[in-house]
């Protein structure tokens, strides 16, 4: 099952610290205030919990929008 951006919509805007409705696929994730270092490792926690895949800081701070993290999840889950 692909996760979708309706699914996983509470849980980035709890790892942003911001309300759902200030999450949309298009937010931007790079040189947000919210995308911190405690933020990337909550988002790394994440791809863990639905996939079992380890990531790596590196991995997780090449992310630019919510979208890509959501791709991120859904390719880690193929692997």
């Amino acid at each position: 099952m692909e996760l979708s951006f309706e699914n996983l919509k509470e849980e980035i805007s709890i790892i942003l610290d911001v309300t759902s409705e200030e999450v949309q696929t298009n937010t931007e994730l790079t040189g947000s205030a919210h995308w911190d270092s405690f933020a990337m490792l909550s988002a790394a926690a994440l791809v863990t919990k639905y996939t079992g895949a380890q990531l790596s800081m590196d991995d997780v701070s090449k992310l630019a929008t919510v979208n890509d993290f959501i791709s991120l999840i859904n390719n880690s889950k193929d692997k």
